[in-house]
């Protein structure tokens, strides 16, 4: 009793210092940076998001669109990529965006010693090498690449690369020497106490980029309709739980169990966000049992996946087996198709690889906000009935992702974050197994379907690959997936908007009564 006492007090002192139509969020872990695409996490990523802009950013479908650009074009050879720059946007400090700031920016971020995250992606040997950033007017920049590369606008646009977020010149010291952001996002740096909150202030000379007056990914309508944001560091559930029951907090993630009580709330409300992470059973390939596509097909067919993922997911999960998401542009027929969930047709496949019952294990954690222990719960039932001899290890965290990272194990249960662009999400999955433990599947024709959605930057083009890829998937089954990611979130009933999306927090377009 008495640490929840010390956690009420601790929220109404932390309240304290918001002003009056400030957005109070709950987050669980402190700012590692200020830095874009610096020292980052996804906490880190969420309050950046709200400071810089790049060049573009994607859309709610997982399109590329202009953002601090107003148009992008590339050449026929796709090596040169032109970005007309719109006119009507200011760094926080007052002062105009120029495409001198662009290739400062670029430059900046293509030299090692800013330990910038996605420098690899960009440098030699990288998806997207960048070999020349050059101002041709004051609102024009090109950006050369070494090769075509159908991802070059989505790696630039990720949370991990801090949006490749444009600062201005006087973010730095003169020493050069990273001081503060100043971006020209919604809302401007303010203040950081480090391990209690972090302040934004609306910027209020900010203009949206063209959009139809609603929200739209990282583009779209993005008003900052708040005096501010107080992002509040609270590592412990129950507090937020505390702190929005009170209203000391306007909105916050919540863990999925508390999903009954907050519906049945009067005073608060529920916010359901499907988001383009996958939760899924990863299969050891190289494993002597499922090494045999004949029992990952017989694991497939065995299991309910739309009973499961109820389960799994409180009731706000939809089933889907594809590695692209379902609110994705390439989230077609093709993808919609999965095993059906056939018990006998499973026995079936299992006689046929000769399978006599030997163990397989299904490494779970039991951390509250992702399904990795329902679901595994879950799947051993279902793969019992099939007659498959299934049992449970259960992991911290960390040691489930150093299992993973070292390829020793059969199955796991896991939950991997956004990636909105396919060919991205199967980078995460697919490629060399012998110079990357981690990965998943190693079939020549994967990874050169993977290859080539690269490289081929014509949308129907990369429709049939990724049709392809996926019922390549269907026959080989190197893992199960089971359904997109879902963010859950409680609110006040005075906080009017969407704050969230893609796991993290979106205040633009969000107010509080």
């Amino acid at each position: 009793m008495k640490r929840f006492l010390l956690a009420g007090v601790a929220l109404l002192v932390l309240a304290g210092g918001a002003a009056a139509r400030d957005i109070t969020i709950a987050q669980s872990s402190d700012l590692r940076s200020a830095n874009p695409g610096v020292n980052r996490d996804g906490n880190t990523d969420g309050v950046i998001l709200h400071i810089v802009e790049g060049l573009v950013g994607y859309n709610n479908s997982g399109e590329v669109k202009p953002l601090i650009a107003k148009s992008v074009d590339t050449s026929a050879d796709g090596l040169t990529y032109t970005f007309r720059l719109r006119t009507d946007v200011k760094f926080h400090n007052g002062k105009p965006l120029t495409a001198d700031d662009v290739v400062w920016n670029w430059t900046r971020y293509l030299k090692p010693e800013t330990k910038w995250a996605c420098l690899s992606d960009f440098a030699e040997g990288g998806a997207a090498h960048v070999t020349g950033v050059e101002a041709v007017d004051a609102s024009t920049v090109e950006i050369k690449l070494e090769k075509p590369s159908a991802v070059f606008l989505g790696l630039m646009s990720r949370p991990e690369c801090g949006y490749t977020g444009m600062i201005s010149p006087e973010s730095l010291a003169a020493d050069g020497s990273f001081t503060k952001p100043i971006g020209t996002g919604p809302f401007m740096w303010d203040e950081w106490k480090k391990g209690e909150y972090i302040h934004l202030k609306k910027f209020a000379d900010y203009v949206s980029p063209a959009n139809d007056g609603k929200p739209d990914g990282m583009v779209g309508s993005k008003r900052p309709l708040a005096d501010g944001i107080k992002f509040m560091i609270i590592p412990d559930p129950s507090t937020v739980k505390a702190g929005l029951e009170s209203g000391v907090l306007d909105t916050a993630e919540l863990s999925p169990d508390l999903i009954p009580e907050f519906k049945s709330n009067p005073n608060m409300q529920l916010i359901i966000a499907r988001n383009n992470g996958k939760n899924l059973f990863y299969i050891q390939t190289r494993d002597k049992v499922l090494g045999n596509p004949h029992i990952r097909r017989a694991m497939a067919m065995a299991l309910d996946l739309d009973e499961l993922v109820a389960a799994a997911s409180n009731g706000t999960g939809q089933a889907n087996g594809s590695m692209v998401s379902q609110d994705s542009v390439y989230f077609d027929a093709t993808q919609k198709q999965r095993p059906p969930y056939d018990l006998e047709a499973a026995k079936k496949e299992l006689a046929a690889a000769g399978y006599k019952g030997e163990p397989i294990s299904i490494i779970a954690n039991k951390r509250g906000n992702v399904p990795s222990f329902p679901a595994a719960v879950m799947a051993q039932a279902m793969l019992q009935q099939a007659g498959l001899n299934v049992q449970i290890e259960v992991l911290d965290y960390a040691t489930q992702v150093d299992r993973r990272r070292s390829g020793n194990y059969q199955i796991i249960s896991q939950s991997v974050a956004p990636r909105l662009d396919p060919a991205l999400m199967y980078s995460f999955y697919v490629g060399d197994k012998d110079k990357n433990a981690s990965l998943m599947w190693d079939d020549p024709k994967a990874i050169e379907l993977m290859k080539a959605a690269y490289v081929e930057a014509d949308q129907m083009k990369r429709q049939k690959i990724f049709d392809e890829f996926h019922e390549l998937m269907l026959k080989e089954m190197p893992g199960i997936f089971l359904y997109d990611m879902v963010d859950v979130w409680g609110a006040t009933k005075k906080l009017k908007g969407q704050p969230v999306w893609q796991s993290n927090a979106r205040l633009w377009e969000v107010s509080v009564d």
